[in-house]
């Protein structure tokens, strides 16, 4: 896979470039963070492409661009360049954004009028009330930490260039202080009280939907999808992209079992945004 991408052409002058990391799997967008973002381009319909980049080819490449870092590395203290990233070429100057929560945010208002591009995702008085609840849900249960402890140690596997995979698993190692294949392995009581533990969360994040009497048990907040659904559905297309060999012969994912849970309202859930999977 090349190091560079391609410069802008006349064609990008009206769109958005939307960088992400292939897998090797069809539909190739496979990540939790990336996942977000497409979903809400998806939403909207907001013009846009996918350029695929290379786990080493990251941080040269937005660093070219002007794409910022969106954190430091764990382990060093470094900029970390990460996706999502977008570069926003329907104004001018473009705009180049990092972190899926900021370009969602961005996305919303950019494309804000309801009659052409559907329902706010943080409708008025929502948005502090949503990152909230994101925030403490998954404090509260450690949630995205299970599905990163039963998803994580089988990434390396589905990245589709052999340079992606190899930093992928030296990056990891170095942040977890582990190898991969040794990371929450098949059979381990570490895996077993990762399962318990989301079982948890989930049945908790029911209770949410639950409570929401406008959204009818099928929307965490008000009448209609909101960034909050966007975040859930996001995490279960991570655990349903990402093939998973660690939970016996009839498991294929995390997702096989996830969405036989709560009496299958996350399939259902799923079901409703099945018509915004497409990669463009």
């Amino acid at each position: 896979m090349s190091s560079t991408v391609a410069p802008k052409t006349y064609s990008e002058s009206g769109i958005i470039v939307f960088y992400d990391i292939p897998s090797k799997f069809e539909p190739r967008c496979w990540s939790l963070n990336m996942w977000k973002v497409r979903l809400v381009l998806n939403m909207k319909g907001a013009p846009y492409r996918t350029e695929w980049i290379s786990y080493p080819d990251i941080e040269p490449t937005f660093k070219k661009l002007g794409i910022p870092p969106s954190m430091k590395k764990s382990y060093n203290g470094q900029d970390h360049y990460t996706c999502p990233s977008i570069i926003d070429y329907t104004v001018t100057p473009e705009k180049p954004m990092t972190d899926s929560k900021a370009i969602a945010q961005y996305l919303d208002e950019k494309y804000s009028l309801e009659e052409q591009y559907g329902p706010k995702l943080f409708p008025e008085g929502t948005k502090e009330a949503q990152l909230a609840f994101i925030r403490d849900w998954d404090a509260a249960n450690g949630t995205f930490d299970r599905f990163k402890f039963l998803c994580l140690g089988c990434v390396p596997e589905l990245i589709e260039d052999p340079r992606g995979t190899r930093y992928y698993y030296e990056s990891r190692e170095k942040a977890y202080g582990m190898s991969m294949l040794d990371f929450y392995p098949a059979g381990s009581q570490e895996r077993k009280e990762a399962w318990e533990a989301l079982q948890t969360a989930l049945d908790a994040l029911a209770v949410r939907y639950d409570e929401n009497a406008e959204g009818n048990g099928k929307y965490a907040f008000g009448g209609h999808i909101t960034y909050v659904d966007i975040v859930v559905v996001a995490t279960f297309l991570w655990t349903r992209f990402t093939p998973v060999d660690r939970d016996g012969p009839e498991t294929k994912c995390v997702w096989d079992i996830v969405k036989t849970w709560n009496g299958g309202r996350w399939q259902r859930l799923m079901d409703m945004f099945e018509k915004y999977l497409q990669v463009k």
